[in-house]
């Protein structure tokens, strides 16, 4: 079953398989079709944040693809944010709305 978030802003680390999803934050979208996801490895630095060519956007049935076990973490609204642990693998809240 498709899940019609919108699209998702992903880092070009996960999207070449060499690391995979860490941190994710849900903000107000940019535009109409836009999720407000944000997904990274974790370890993104400044320079490559600052440059929109290391980003691209996605489904949600692809970023599940992806790790499944995120999928959860979608449905979440604005203004959650996520960290995945190392040492168990599994996703805990960092920040929510107030």
């Amino acid at each position: 079953m498709e899940l019609n978030i919108g699209a998702i802003f992903i880092s070009n680390k996960i999207l070449s398989g060499k690391e995979t999803p860490r941190w994710m934050y849900r903000e107000e979208p940019d535009n109409e079709g836009d999720s407000g996801w944000r997904v990274f490895a974790g370890d993104e630095d400044e320079d490559y944040l600052d440059d929109h060519n290391n980003f691209k956007l996605i489904t949600a049935d692809q970023l599940i693809a992806i790790d499944d076990s995120l999928k959860a973490n979608l449905l979440a609204p604005y203004g959650f944010s996520f960290e995945k642990s190392d040492e168990t693998n599994e996703w805990s809240i960092v920040d929510e709305p107030e």
